[in-house]
């Protein structure tokens, strides 16, 4: 059976095992940007061999495992990410299979998350002459929101007399509040002078939302702006919500609600970047108890 008819229209490329992956996908709740992802990467295996996944042995997927890695150069946590995809192909497909079983996770190194100094982020803002591009810089940071959740704003989302931002259908499909900023406020009312918006609050060509990929652009090009050398990409100012707010005192239970994390495990990660509660820490022959000889 075929997941992917290369040599077909576009319409009748939807095979039947291709269709029940999809239903059954969906029918778990899966956000459609997930099933998306799950099964392209489920159509570029069939793809490098040719041939149905069902058709596939062990082996045969982990060379294509080691190909991603040593020809593609992707990274090992999108490998990790593909794998996870076609494990659930099999898992949901042929839960008979045992071909997945012995296949292992690739060692993802573990990274600190980049993240600015207050002055940094402040300059990125004040260099932003965009009223658009200034008010997503700053619902980004001020408000700790995820890319795709700051595409997917509407106005009503922005509730000004509770100072919160309602976030709707969040990664893991719930539903939160954060913050809404006083300073984010004034920009974002100058903004809606001007602009009107209506279906949603940051509109890109024919009305529909302003893409993640956009969004991105200007945070790169805000860095750019600012002088910052660092690896800046729309996520950092995330985790510059998360590190300014732990090294401010904000207790991590709090910080994990705000963010939307599931586990409060995802959240701890920011113990390790609070650079500026490290940098007040007195080492013990300093302190003024200590007796010197």
């Amino acid at each position: 059976m075929v997941f992917f008819h290369h040599h077909l229209s576009k319409e009748d490329r939807m095979t039947k095992l291709r269709r029940e992956f999809i239903d059954s996908l969906q029918s778990r709740g899966l956000s459609p940007k997930t099933i998306r992802n799950y099964v392209n990467a489920v159509r570029d295996l069939s793809r490098h061999y040719g041939r149905s996944p069902c058709e596939l042995a062990s082996d045969e997927i982990v060379s294509y495992q080691l190909c991603m890695l040593r020809e593609k150069k992707l990274s090992a946590a999108t490998v990790n990410l593909h794998m996870d995809a076609v494990r659930t192909f099999f898992r949901l497909m042929l839960p008979e299979s045992r071909v997945m079983v012995d296949i292992p996770h690739v060692k993802v190194p573990k990274r600190i998350p980049v993240v600015l100094s207050r002055s940094e982020v402040q300059r990125m803002i004040e260099l932003t002459t965009n009223l658009k591009h200034k008010s997503i810089l700053m619902l980004l940071y001020g408000s700790g929101l995820r890319v795709g959740e700051c595409a997917a704003l509407k106005p009503c989302h922005i509730e000004s007399s509770r100072m919160k931002v309602r976030v709707e259908q969040g990664k893991g499909k719930k539903d939160r509040y954060t913050l809404l900023s006083n300073n984010t406020l004034l920009v974002l009312q100058d903004y809606y002078r001007r602009f009107r918006p209506k279906q949603y609050l940051f509109v890109g060509h024919r009305g529909k939302a302003l893409g993640a990929r956009m969004m991105g652009k200007a945070v790169q090009n805000a860095a750019r702006r600012a002088g910052i050398n660092k690896r800046v990409h729309a996520h950092v100012l995330r985790h510059c919500f998360a590190t300014h707010l732990l090294e401010a005192g904000v207790a991590l239970p709090i910080i994990q609600q705000l963010l939307g994390h599931d586990s409060i495990k995802t959240t701890m990660i920011y113990l390790h970047v609070g650079q500026a509660q490290i940098d007040r820490v007195v080492s013990p022959l300093d302190m003024e108890e200590v007796v010197h000889a």
